[in-house]
């Protein structure tokens, strides 16, 4: 069987089509391999069909999706977050490496330096003009892409669920070290904490660093100096027994 009659049974004896066929201007112009001449008609019938095959692709919007798409974000909470981890990770490298272990004072001050980092950095860059970040709004009803610049109340908005979540990470340490205290009291024999754990210490914790990060971005939104850090410690010793106990929990080693 000839190759040309295989197709034809696979595809159901359809003939195939060739562009003289669907652009019936073109059956009579000869083609040079480096030019080609066409009439108005002709040029005209040749542009409608290349439409019709790309659907009317908008030129100028790939143009700027060819811009936009390098500082397009599917998801800036999750970057800023990681931002802030690799922070906090260096600094603690750095502070184990100084004197072999972080305090709950060093966890507290990694928390709220990271995020005055970031903080700053958003600010400044929407003040001079160098912060240049778009999100996506998904596909219209005809399947073009949507996005906008996020303006500086947004870009502090993903910085506060971020660093919401990284806060979050204070109930799993805090348990972590609850853990390890009582196999040592089990295993080790080394001595209990002297004062019990208050109800939900973890999210008290937690809770202490939103509320530092939510007071230091409003008096920086003021105008009024603060640090974050010390708004957090502040916070903790609102409650002396309760930052006595946490400061012993996150001593254990």
């Amino acid at each position: 069987m000839r190759i040309e009659e295989n197709y034809a049974s696979v595809y159901e004896n359809r003939q195939p089509r060739y562009i003289k066929d669907a652009i019936p201007e073109l059956k009579n112009v000869q083609i040079k391999v480096d030019s080609a001449v066409f009439s108005r008609e002709g040029m005209d019938a040749l542009r409608g069909q290349v439409q019709g095959v790309f659907k009317q692709i908008d030129v100028d919007e790939i143009m700027r999706m060819r811009e936009i798409f390098p500082k397009l974000h599917m998801d800036l909470s999750y970057e800023m977050r990681d931002a802030m981890q690799k922070d906090m990770r260096k600094v603690s490298e750095e502070i184990i490496k100084a004197k072999g272990y972080t305090s709950l004072d060093d966890t507290i001050a990694l928390h709220m330096n990271a995020y005055m980092r970031q903080y700053e950095t958003i600010i400044k860059g929407h003040a001079d003009g160098t912060r240049d970040v778009y999100v996506s709004d998904g596909m219209d009803e005809n399947g073009k892409s949507q996005y906008h610049k996020v303006t500086m109340e947004e870009d502090l908005q993903y910085l506060n669920e971020a660093f919401g979540q990284i806060a979050d990470g204070m109930v799993l340490a805090a348990n972590s070290k609850a853990i390890l205290q009582q196999n040592k009291e089990v295993f080790g024999g080394q001595k209990a904490l002297t004062v019990p754990l208050a109800n939900r210490y973890g999210e008290r914790l937690a809770d202490i660093l939103k509320r530092a990060a939510s007071t230091y971005a409003e008096q920086r939104e003021k105008g009024n100096p603060a640090n974050a850090a010390r708004l957090a410690f502040d916070y903790l010793n609102e409650d002396k027994k309760f930052s006595d106990t946490m400061h012993m929990l996150f001593s254990v080693r």
